[in-house]
């Protein structure tokens, strides 16, 4: 055994003392960071997507009815959905326009009507009818033998159409034939009834000259092809087409979108529109859900295919007359 003078044992004792207390401290900065990597980290949950629907009756029905779709939703985004009853599309129009919910499937003048208020909505899909065709046509028809060739032809005539309550067969028929003959509108004598069905009968009696309903002019024209006033009337034994001819015809009118405010990012839109593409073929249960009529599946759309609408919800401005500013007048009916 070694041993030292008391004045150097006592140096080496300190020295050894130094040494443990570095270790302990070089020991707690080594474990620091595996500290840290062990703290959970808090991360921030995306917002609920709020999907509105218009029911008037049986709310709650309404609510269970539409859950296959809400689950899909869900799936397809990653996110909770919450589902929100309206009891008429004009609430829910609003609530889109307020941001008070974010999808919703919408008529095309409700669609036309929300843009108008906010131009803050964004179409993604719209749904086919089960025998294919993506919306429908408004026509003016008249009899057989009638002169009535074009819409100029209608100055000064008598024309059936349905009520001025009626988007599709009173307002939007009347700006579309306005529009068509720019230049110099055809100025007819307008008669209203309960329905395309009532204007069309009562052109049959000779009590008008031509009528104004919709068709899809599509498939079997002995039928009165695919859909619309001309088929139901057919198929009721009220008409037979060897007893009319249409004399004109609009453009494709399509059936309501599903749609989006602009705000929802990229991503989920694109997401959104592809599920809803294939949503017949997926998952049958969810299209039934949320589109148990028109049932031939969806598919892409955009907004120019709704401006016949947006149209004839936006104010005219007329022409200013020599010391006048201009006005706006409301559209027809």
């Amino acid at each position: 055994m070694i041993y030292l003078p008391s004045r150097l044992a006592g140096r080496v004792a300190s020295g050894f003392a130094r040494k443990r207390t570095l270790a302990v401290v070089l020991g707690l900065l080594c474990a620091a960071p595996v500290a840290a990597e062990e703290t959970p980290v808090v991360t921030r949950q995306a917002r609920p997507l709020r999907l509105g629907i218009a029911a008037a009756a049986r709310p709650n029905d309404a609510i269970d009815r539409m859950e296959p779709f809400r689950l899909r939703l869900s799936e397809t985004l990653g996110v909770e959905v919450r589902t929100r009853r309206f009891a008429d599309e004009r609430s829910l129009v609003d609530a889109l326009a307020a941001g008070k919910i974010d999808y919703a499937p919408l008529s095309a003048s409700g669609y036309a009507m929300t843009h108008r208020l906010c131009g803050c909505v964004e179409p993604l899909a719209a749904p086919r009818a089960a025998d294919g065709s993506t919306g429908w046509r408004i026509v003016v028809v008249v009899p057989t033998g009638s002169p009535i060739e074009k819409l100029s032809g209608l100055t000064g005539r008598r024309l059936g159409l349905a009520g001025a309550e009626a988007i599709g067969g009173h307002r939007l028929a009347l700006r579309l034939i306005e529009q068509q003959e720019a230049k110099a509108p055809p100025k007819p004598l307008l008669e209203t009834f309960e329905g395309p069905r009532a204007a069309v009968r009562a052109m049959l009696d000779g009590r008008v000259d031509a009528a104004v309903a919709w068709s899809t002019l599509e498939g079997d024209v002995a039928e009165g092809y695919g859909r619309g006033t001309l088929r139901d009337m057919v198929a009721a034994g009220e008409l037979a087409m060897t007893d009319v001819r249409v004399a004109w015809a609009s453009g494709v009118l399509p059936h309501g979108p599903h749609v989006v405010r602009t705000d929802l990012a990229e991503g989920p839109k694109r997401r959104l529109r592809d599920m809803l593409v294939d949503l017949d073929e997926v998952d049958p249960d969810a299209y039934d859900a949320i589109e148990p009529v028109l049932t031939g599946g969806f598919l892409r759309i955009g907004h120019s295919a709704y401006v016949p609408f947006v149209d004839l919800v936006t104010p005219r401005v007329m022409p200013a007359e020599p010391g006048t500013t201009g006005s706006t007048t409301a559209p027809p009916g």
